[in-house]
């Protein structure tokens, strides 16, 4: 750590929720990215942490944007994102969604074609490629998008992962399986984005998602309060897409949840319904769990 000693303004209870070691191991390569201190980069992620959420809220803020286009560059732009995901990727609550995921993912097999869409700074297409799978990763071009391929360089990774940088560009029909992991309530356009996944897929490829549409407010300015009308629905709308529901993650809620592209016929409209009723199903057990406190015998 070149002498620098880290002397957080968090308490030691919220400091115990989150993997000191990997934000330690991030100071270094954010502050030559940046070419900034090691000081003042554990300034900027103690910010962070003292206030999850508020170095984008700020920085979403100063900037106003209101059209897509304005979004568009805000994500090019900002250096705000960078110092939140790393405190994001480092909390004790991305450990049981994050293993989901990949449990879903290595489930498949070996050396499978893997689209990370919207992976930030490249956590998830470095921890799926070292799981031995190929990655091809995109965001939105610009500071995130260059300090993951930073990270991908470093780590020796520029082999299994592949940066494409124009949404168009990325290929159809060729993926395995799609990763979307709180994407979808930043974007104007949703729904796009979900058919761009249908289409990047293989028939029988898989969508890994999640999403926060029913966080909106002060404290998530960068969710768009427009896409709160989809909140809860973002089963039926990947279903309405072509995707049938196999699986979802009970603990925490939805984190991931797992979607199967299926073909126009009968034998696709079969397995839709068969998501939908054990979707159903295990929904009425939840609530019949929550009201009775009923825990098995």
């Amino acid at each position: 750590m070149k002498g620098v000693n880290w002397v957080p303004t968090v308490s030691a209870g919220e400091l115990s929720e989150y993997d000191r070691a990997f934000a330690e191991s991030m100071v270094p390569l954010v502050a030559e990215f940046f070419e900034l201190p090691e000081g003042e980069v554990w300034q900027r992620i103690n910010h962070a942490l003292e206030a999850p959420g508020s170095t984008v809220a700020e920085a979403w803020k100063s900037a106003k944007p209101r059209s897509p286009a304005d979004v568009r560059r805000f994500y090019s732009e900002t250096e705000s994102y960078v110092y939140e995901l790393v405190v994001d990727h480092c909390h004790i609550r991305r450990r049981s969604p994050w293993e989901a995921l990949m449990a879903r993912i290595d489930r498949l097999g070996t050396n499978k074609t893997v689209l990370a869409f919207g992976d930030g700074i490249g956590s998830d297409s470095i921890a799926i490629a070292r799981s031995g799978h190929k990655v091809t990763y995109f965001d939105v071009p610009g500071v995130t998008s260059k300090f993951a391929r930073f990270r991908f360089e470093r780590e020796n990774l520029l082999q299994p992962i592949t940066v494409v940088e124009v949404e168009s560009d990325i290929p159809a029909d060729t993926f395995d399986v799609a990763v979307c992991i709180e994407v979808l309530e930043h974007l104007p356009d949703p729904i796009a984005v979900m058919r761009g996944l249908h289409r990047a897929l293989k028939h029988g490829g898989k969508a890994l998602i999640t999403e926060s549409f029913e966080s909106v407010g002060d404290e998530f300015p960068s969710h768009l309060p427009e896409n709160f009308r989809y909140a809860g629905r973002a089963h039926q709308m990947m279903e309405d897409v072509g995707f049938a529901n196999t699986y979802y993650n009970i603990d925490p809620v939805n984190r991931p949840m797992e979607f199967t592209k299926v073909g126009d016929g009968l034998s696709g409209e079969l397995f839709k319904i068969k998501g939908k009723l054990r979707r159903a199903i295990d929904s009425r057990w939840r609530r019949i769990r929550r009201v009775t406190g009923y825990r098995g015998l």
